[in-house]
């Protein structure tokens, strides 16, 4: 999928579980790299106002208590127990809130959790074989 459409996956996503327009978007990845990356790709939104991103869970749960936002879109790889607690942390703030975990189809068992604690939607990477392991991946996004 291309970047552009994976905004409008995002958007769609936002649509369906909040009925309003991304205007904020939470991003969580222990990689610097991802996590910017992320919110580089969602800056063209045309209803985005603030794309801010952090790299551990206890920074997503103090982030998200400070302010509440449309989407908080999760990385996951590898064993991400942590990124499970916070999901359950802010589901517990707010019932209704919008997470999507961004993950590669080798973590299939390690997202699991994620879905049982209440992420809403996912985006997967996948990538290619120049993608770095530790780093942004190359490869598209897919739904």
């Amino acid at each position: 999928m291309t970047a552009a459409g994976a905004r409008a996956l995002v958007i769609e996503i936002c649509l369906l579980t909040n009925g309003a327009p991304v205007t904020s978007v939470l991003i969580c990845d222990d990689r610097p790299i991802a996590a910017k990356g992320l919110s580089e790709m969602l800056l063209p939104l045309p209803s985005l106002v603030e794309a801010t991103w952090v790299t551990d869970g206890f920074a997503l749960v103090d982030a998200y208590a400070a302010k509440a936002v449309d989407l908080v879109m999760i990385g996951f790889h590898g064993d991400n127990k942590l990124a499970d607690e916070a999901i359950g942390l802010m589901l517990g703030m707010n019932p209704t809130a919008a997470i999507m975990v961004v993950g590669s189809v080798v973590d299939a068992e390690s997202l699991a959790p994620a879905f049982v604690r209440g992420a809403r939607g996912l985006l997967v990477w996948e990538a290619d074989q120049s993608s770095c392991p530790d780093g942004y991946p190359d490869g598209p996004l897919v739904w």
